[in-house]
């Protein structure tokens, strides 16, 4: 578990402080981040009524 922290932690140096991350990097940081901001959006949000 701890490994996993320190992965990720290092990811999201890499790619919000450094910039010089690799495509593995951004996807686990897009995923990271993408996956709670849909369930908000899905939660919080409502669908247009007709």
């Amino acid at each position: 578990m701890k490994a996993k922290l320190n992965i990720i932690k290092k990811d999201l140096y890499n790619v919000f402080v450094v910039g010089n991350a690799n495509d593995r990097q951004l996807a686990r940081v897009y995923i990271l981040l993408a996956i709670p901001v849909f369930t908000l959006f899905l939660v919080l949000g409502h669908f247009p009524k007709y």
